[in-house]
This record gives C-alpha cells, structure tokens and sequence, in this order.
C-alpha cells in the first residue's frame, strides 16, 4: 500500500467514527439546513437534471432535497454502483417510496426499474463524503473530497461535463486542512455545509 493510500485510510476511519459521533439530533438539524442550501444555489435552480445521493448511515440527509426536486419537476438521478466495473450509472427516480427500491451488495438503495441516463445530461451532482479540505488551483477554491475508498465517485466525476457543478454536501465538522491527493482524485467546485450562507 503506498504512503497516500495508507494516510487515507487512517483518515477515513477517524472521520467516519467522528461523523457517526455527532448527535443523531444535530445530524437532523444540519441536514435541513443543508438541503435547503442547496435548495438555494446557482448550481440547483439552473439544473434541468439533478444527481443526488442516497444517504446512508450519518450521512447528511438528502431526503428533503430529493422530495424538493421532485415536486419541482427537476429530473432527478441517482448512482448506480456496479461491482468490478469502471463506470457509476445513473438512473432516475420518480419517488422515495421504500417498494420503488432494492438493495445491493453494498446495502445501498438501488431502484427497482433502472430508467438509465446519459451522464452528459447531468447539470449538478452532490456529493457524498467523508471528509474535505480546502485546495487552490488557479487562484479559485476547490475542495480535496475523501471518499469511502471505492473510487466510483471519482470515476463517475471524471465523465460528466466540464460544466457540471461538483458540489459535496457534508456537516462542518468533516472538513479537515489537508486531504492527500492521488492522481485520479477529482476536486469538488464547493461543499455545503450547515454553516454555508447563500
């Protein structure tokens, strides 16, 4: 294992013991605040087709972002994960409705029906993570993502236009000053948090 996977790795499970250590009551709070955020951005309300993850575990709950988008007829899509496959599907979803799901090996929700979508159709995707850090490039602010260490987001990242907005949606507590970088690893546009003010 190289020195950067192996820093990963003992940072991904610090923060992730840190995460599901926040109240489960706060975690709810935050994620409202956070939802309607995103709700709020540039990146959301000019989107036609919005990617947003299923949440599991503490997570930031995208339940009322999804529900939002939903009910404003934005076309809504989430990650399909396929085992030993380089590509992250996405499919859309027209509910929330626990019978219009299954789950997969992972124990991720994964629709029953898969309606796939060309990834060139996504406008913005909002991010899981397990923590972030501020990085420059150019003069602007981007953010260093750690992810769970699949490395599907990455790969699904790498595919969707250069316009996309990049966004992870994560609670403050998450970001950290420096994440180690690989070569493939792709840096978000911003990360919403439940201290973000738009």
């Amino acid at each position: 294992m190289s020195e950067t996977r192996r820093l990963k790795a003992e940072l991904r499970k610090a923060m992730l013991a840190l995460r599901d250590a926040l109240p489960p009551q706060h975690r709810a709070t935050w994620s409202a605040r956070i939802c309607r955020s995103a709700l709020a951005s540039p990146a959301y309300q000019t989107a036609r087709t919005v990617h947003v993850f299923l949440s599991i575990g503490s997570e930031v709950d995208t339940t009322a972002l999804i529900t939002q988008a939903l009910a404003e007829g934005k076309r809504v899509v989430v990650p399909i994960f396929e085992k030993h496959s380089a590509e992250t599907p996405c499919a859309q979803i027209t509910s929330l409705d626990a019978r219009a799901f299954t789950r997969d090996a992972h124990g991720l929700r994964r629709p029953r029906v898969l309606r796939l979508v060309p990834v060139e159709d996504v406008d913005v995707v909002f991010v899981p993570l397990v923590a972030y850090a501020p990085v420059v490039v150019d003069g602007r602010e981007h953010y260093a993502r750690l992810g769970y260490g699949s490395g599907y987001y990455d790969a699904f990242l790498h595919r969707v236009r250069d316009d996309t907005a990049k966004i992870g949606l994560a609670f403050s507590a998450q970001r950290l000053a420096h994440i180690p970088l690989s070569p493939w690893d792709m840096l978000l546009d911003a990360v919403i948090t439940e201290l973000t003010d738009l």
